[in-house]
Parts: C-alpha cells; sequence; structure tokens
C-alpha cells in the first residue's frame, strides 16, 4: 500500500472519532428547544448513539471481511454525508413533529432519525480500516493505533464543538461543518476512483449554501444562540418577554405600560415588607423581573445578581431595563453555586429562581447543601425566597423543597402565585406565621404592592410535611425523577 494512502486511512480514522463525538454534542443542544436539559434527555440519547456506534462497528468488521478495497468504506462515509445534508433541510420541521412525545420516546426517536444513520456509518470506519491494515500482520498494534487514533480525533472532535464551533457560530452552522468535514472525507476516499464522484460531492458542496436558516416568529425581535440556552425576546402587545429554548420557557415578562407582569415576578416586592432590605442577592437573573419588582418597595437596595449565561444578560441590560451603568447593581456571569462559595458578603433578602432553560432546576441548586451556603450568606434577619414551579395535584416537589429548607432555616412559609407556582420564603430567625402576615398587612405604600401584601397574607401558609418527605441532598436528589411525573400529568406518590 502506498504511504499516502497509509496517511489517508489514518486521517479517515481520527475524522470519523471527531465526527461521532461532534454530532453527540451538537445532538443535546439541538435538542434543547423541543426536549429540554434533562437527565432523561440526555440518557436518551446516549443509548440510542451507543446502540448506532455498536450496529455500525458490527457493519463495518462484516463489510471489511468482505472486501478487498477501501472503497465501501468512503462510499459509506460519502452516503453519511448525503444524509446530514437531508437532515440540515428537514430537521426543523422533523423534531417539533417528535416533541410531541414525552422526553424519552420523542428524543429516541429524533435520534434513531436525525443522527443515528450518519453516526452508524462514521463508527463502521475503524473495523474496516484495521481489516485493510491487517494485511502487513502485527494487528494487535495495529488495532491499538487506529482506536487510538478514533479517540484521539473524538477528542478533538468535543473540545473544537464545545469550545469553538457551537460558542462562535451556533448549532445549525456547526452541524453544516460537520456535513462538509464528512463529505470531504469522503470525497478525498474516492478522488482517485472517479473524477464523477468528485464532481458530485462538490456539487453536493455547494448545495450546502442554500441550506434554510432557522426563521422565528415575527413576534421574536432578538433571537441569539448561547453556551446554555437558544435565548429570544418576544414582542406581545405591550409587554416584553424573554423565553429560553421551548415556546413555554418563560423567564422574564416586562410590561411596557405599568411595569408589572401580573405573574410571580411581581411578589419579589413582599420581600422587603418581610426583613429590612439593604441587600439583595439574585442567584438567576434572567431578564430582572425580580429586581424591577424588589426596586418598586425598596429603591435603594444594593444588589448583586449572578446569571450564568452571558447572552441573557445581554438581553437583560438590552431589552428588560437592567442597566450596566447602575452603580448598586452589580451583575456577575457565573453558576450560581461555584460563585457563592468564593464570596464573603452578607445579603439581606436572596432571591432563588434557578431553573436549566426549562421547567427543570439542576439537581445540585436546590439540595440541603446549597441552601447552607446561601444561610451562611444571609444577615440574622435574612429571608430567602425562592420561585417553585409545581403543577401536580398532590404537590411531592413542593413538599420536598419545604422539607429540605426546614434542616436549614428555623422558619419556612409557602405562597401560592397563581395556580403552578409557589413563592417558598425561608427565614434565618424564627418567624411565626401570625408574624409574616402582621408585616404583609402593615404595608401603607404603594396601592398595587399593598394588594399584593393583602392577597398574600390571606395565602401564605406553612405546609406539615409528612416524615417520609424525600429531603434534596447533593448524594441524593430525584427533583429530575419528580419533574417529569409532574409533567406527564400523572400521580407523583
Amino acid at each position: 500500500m502506498s504511504s499516502v494512502r497509509l496517511w489517508l486511512w489514518y486521517v479517515t480514522a481520527a475524522m470519523g472519532g471527531a465526527i461521532i463525538m461532534a454530532q453527540e454534542l451538537v445532538a443535546f443542544r439541538l435538542y434543547a428547544p423541543y426536549f429540554g436539559y434533562s437527565m432523561y434527555v440526555w440518557g436518551s440519547m446516549i443509548s440510542v448513539v451507543m446502540a448506532a456506534l455498536a450496529l455500525g462497528y458490527g457493519i463495518g468488521g462484516w463489510g471489511a471481511d468482505r472486501s478487498e478495497t477501501d472503497l465501501p468504506i468512503y462510499v459509506t462515509i460519502a452516503g453519511s454525508a448525503v444524509y446530514q445534508l437531508g437532515v440540515l433541510f428537514t430537521f426543523h420541521w422533523m423534531l417539533p413533529i417528535f416533541a410531541r412525545e414525552e422526553d424519552f420516546t420523542g428524543t429516541v426517536l429524533a435520534t434513531l432519525v436525525v443522527f443515528a444513520p450518519s453516526m452508524t456509518a462514521m463508527a463502521a470506519v475503524s473495523p474496516f480500516i484495521i481489516r485493510l491494515m491487517a494485511q502487513s500482520g502485527h494487528i494487535g498494534s495495529i488495532a491499538g493505533k487506529i482506536y487510538a487514533l478514533s479517540t484521539v480525533g473524538s477528542i478533538g472532535g468535543i473540545l473544537i464543538t464545545s469550545f469553538f464551533l457551537v460558542p462562535r457560530f451556533g448549532t445549525r452552522k456547526t452541524l453544516e461543518v460537520i456535513f462538509v468535514a464528512s463529505a470531504l472525507t469522503g470525497v478525498a476516499g474516492l478522488a482517485r476512483k472517479t473524477a464523477v464522484t468528485v464532481l458530485a460531492f462538490v456539487v453536493i458542496l455547494a448545495t450546502a449554501r442554500i441550506v434554510p436558516v432557522a426563521t422565528w416568529p415575527a413576534s421574536t425581535i432578538w433571537a441569539e444562540e448561547s453556551l446554555y440556552n437558544l435565548v429570544r425576546v418576544v414582542r406581545s402587545g405591550d409587554r416584553l418577554i424573554l423565553k429560553l429554548n421551548d415556546e413555554g420557557g418563560v423567564h422574564t415578562i416586562r410590561n411596557e405600560s405599568t411595569g408589572w407582569t401580573g405573574q410571580y415576578y411581581d411578589d419579589f416586592a413582599l420581600g422587603p415588607l418581610l426583613v429590612p432590605a439593604h441587600r439583595l442577592l439574585v442567584l438567576g437573573m434572567a431578564g430582572g423581573g425580580s429586581i424591577v419588582a424588589t426596586r418598586s418597595t425598596a429603591p435603594e437596595v444594593e444588589i448583586d445578581a449572578v446569571e450564568i449565561d452571558a447572552k441573557v444578560v445581554e438581553a437583560a441590560t438590552r431589552f428588560f431595563g437592567m442597566n450596566a451603568d447602575d452603580k448598586s447593581l452589580h451583575i456577575h456571569i457565573a453558576d450560581a453555586r461555584p460563585w457563592l462559595a468564593k464570596s464573603r458578603e452578607k445579603y439581606d433578602v436572596v432571591h432563588v429562581d434557578l431553573y436549566q432553560g426549562g421547567p427543570y432546576i439542576p439537581f445540585y441548586l436546590i439540595t440541603v447543601e446549597f441552601f447552607q451556603t446561601i444561610r451562611a450568606h444571609m444577615s440574622d434577619d435574612g429571608l430567602l425566597m425562592m420561585n417553585l414551579f409545581d403543577m401536580s395535584k398532590d404537590h411531592e416537589l413542593l413538599l420536598s423543597v419545604v422539607a429540605t429548607l426546614k434542616t436549614v432555616f428555623p422558619s419556612v412559609a409557602v405562597l401560592p402565585v397563581g395556580k403552578r407556582n409557589f413563592m417558598v420564603l425561608g427565614f434565618s430567625r424564627e418567624t411565626p406565621i401570625t408574624e409574616i402576615r402582621g408585616r404583609l398587612d402593615s404595608f401603607a405604600g404603594s396601592p398595587v404592592v399593598k394588594r399584593m401584601a393583602r392577597i398574600a397574607k390571606e395565602r401564605v401558609t406553612e405546609l406539615d410535611v409528612p416524615p417520609e418527605t424525600i429531603v434534596f441532598t447533593d448524594d441524593f436528589s430525584p427533583i429530575e425523577r419528580m419533574t417529569r411525573r409532574m409533567l406527564s400529568g400523572g400521580s407523583t406518590r
């Protein structure tokens, strides 16, 4: 065999690994707007990917034993590229159809159709090349070398996709780059076989330039893809809405006429009524809805706001009134828990509204250890205000959150806000429910806040938590399982 062909095989083995891992990473990002970011989506997708790889390895070994040339494997790679091109033209209407199913079924079907065929083809590369090179003997060293190259390619695919392609160009462009890499690999292997084949692939590469660009409804006034989310700002009448990922993922509302939202964000204004509020910590700033509400009752409050997504911060400053030059507002782009671990500040009120671009709370942001860290940053008269979404009938999720908070805070109360949201209150010192109601009843300021305080006084309560209720810890935090059952509409007990 010629040295040129030998090097081509080496490069092909590395490209196969890189393309597979790049597709796997992009799959998770591509699915987020439709299926969310839960562990169930990860598990479902990875299971199908592993099945596709196993099938590809088997097919590659079987085909290699029946061929004396590398033509079949490069035809297979070329076929993978053609399939990827078809996906680029169709995934934007296929994924909403799969999203009608539950997260497991929808993710499995999507992966089987969108990624499994091309991944199976690429998985066939390594065993095929090993068989071709085995003619020179030393099968063990050859197999080791090919799998090492494939693994190195996988590492490269992970790093380039994670740190360069997706952050800089977004999901769709990354899929186009993966398609081009596959097509070029196929062309390189077929180049010496037939000029017609090469010409055909030149046409295919040119076709990629007309792949349709994602379009949004006319109500969308701004859209960006970040490291974490698909971030959109939507106008609905006189309201601006911040959406992360799926259409139902509302994370901030701003009514430009009244300044109020009519949603749970407004109830953060009640914090300064319950405790003296000089310093505020916001974990999960989003568009800053809780900040706007708090300033209606504590206009001089000093604020540290933590938000993990830089694009969300950009949306907040451009569309939702978060002024980056505001001397009393300090915005930190960071993950809430690591940021807390480094901070030495104390706060009178802490807002917690931490959702992973959808209805799921990251498991490590709802545990005893997390709340202990928060309390260590609270003043002696401090107040924790946590938004919780729980649409189930028996409120298993709400009860577990209350049980978890009760291991950290001496007093915990719950304020129902609308039909599906709850404001969970944790006090640094013993605060009877009668005292909470009395503080709400004594407010004599803004009529809008006074009305909210009156309603809150009637609704706020202490929950009796059954002894068997799960307490979330870093070791055991089945928040995703509970959320999944809640969303499915089934009983959670």
